[in-house]
């Protein structure tokens, strides 16, 4: 129900930042997309973290999700198609997953493959692009492929580095989410897009 009044709410915001101005279209429109995005990633960001704080489990949800967003920021991947869909796996990947992960700990040799299939993928699949957002950029492609393969050796160095297993396997869990999330097995099974940038 919340999704629905996002619009409405947005349009309002937008028309009091620009109460004292003249405004084209275009640039009301633009601007109210950009409040909209913060609007839902607020309410998202809040619900999520409020489930987390529910269960007790804050700094797990934090982990996984700060370890998630350090690879997706250039390997980018797929997105839901609805803010209510968006809202509804957030908390599940970043809240019920990690409660049932956040005992696991793992051997040394399978942190060692799960972070070696972890980067492999990353380096063969990134980025990923949308429908929405093609990246038709050949050298653009290029470049957001080494920042993806770096922040990912980056992350899983730190998951051999630090001391307490519950935190390894939470990290390697928000990787592997990115990874499901680029992958395009999953593209396929969802029915969506892969490669956006040959359809032009």
């Amino acid at each position: 129900m919340f999704s629905l009044t996002v619009p409405n709410m947005a349009a309002k915001i937008t028309r009091t930042i620009f109460r004292d101005r003249e405004v084209d279209e275009d640039r009301f429109a633009i601007v109210k997309y950009g409040v909209e995005i913060f609007l839902v990633n607020v309410t998202k960001g809040i619900t999520v973290y409020l489930s987390a704080a529910l269960l007790g489990m804050i700094w797990q949800t934090l982990v996984v999700h700060l370890s998630y967003l350090m690879i997706r920021r250039h390997s980018f991947g797929l997105h839901a198609k609805t803010s209510l869909g968006c809202t509804i796996t957030s908390v599940i990947v970043f809240v019920v997953l990690p409660y049932f992960v956040k005992e696991v700990q793992l051997s040394g040799w399978m942190i060692v493959l799960i972070s070696a299939f972890i980067l492999l993928n990353i380096a063969i699949f990134s980025p990923s692009d949308t429908e929405n957002m093609p990246l038709f950029n050949a050298k653009k492609r290029h470049e957001l492929r080494v920042k993806s393969i770096k922040n990912s050796f980056c992350v899983l160095l730190f998951v051999i580095c630090i001391p307490i297993e519950s935190i390894k396997s939470l990290i390697l869990l928000g990787c592997l989410l990115q990874v499901i999330l680029i992958h395009p097995w999953t593209y396929k099974i969802l029915k969506r897009r892969y490669n956006n940038y040959e359809n032009r």
